[in-house]
């Protein structure tokens, strides 16, 4: 298991959620915010996405047979334009849940990890993926509705 393989994962399982958008595995900043905004445009021209980066990381050691656990805690970031006329705030709402169900779906991150049901750490108790915020907010000069999901990856190695 490894760094690189588990955020792969988590990017594949995104990219699979119908109305994404553009699916970054960094965080995409940049000083102006046209660029910032360009990188959050969908097919279609509209300020939808998500980028996502490990937020934290706690470790342990099993006594038996010395194995190291470590819970990495990912924060995803969705961000969609705000739209009232066309009900984006409904389109946003079920996104979220789309996504959060994307990794009930794949409880190992297809293979990369031991679990998403950490029995210890910072989100001890939690299963899959939580969602920790959904509010509106100024993103690059425009109004977009945003969402943070956080997740707990528990991986076992001998280090």
């Amino acid at each position: 298991m490894s760094q690189a393989a588990i955020r792969e994962q988590i990017k594949v399982i995104l990219t699979g959620v119908s109305g994404i958008g553009v699916v970054h595995e960094y965080e995409r900043l940049a000083i102006d915010w046209k660029t910032v905004l360009d990188r959050f445009k969908d097919a279609a021209g509209r300020i939808n996405g998500c980028m996502f980066r490990r937020q934290r990381m706690a470790k342990r050691t099993i006594t038996i047979g010395q194995n190291k656990e470590r819970v990495h805690v990912y924060a995803v970031r969705l961000i969609m334009g705000l739209n009232d006329a066309q009900a984006t705030g409904l389109a946003f709402d079920d996104l979220l849940d789309a996504a959060e169900k994307a990794f009930d779906a794949n409880p190992t991150l297809n293979g990369t990890c031991r679990s998403l049901s950490p029995e210890w750490g910072p989100m001890a108790g939690a299963s899959g993926a939580q969602i920790e915020i959904s509010e509106d907010r100024i993103f690059a000069n425009i109004l977009c509705h945003y969402g943070e999901l956080h997740l707990a990856v528990v991986e076992r190695n001998n280090r």
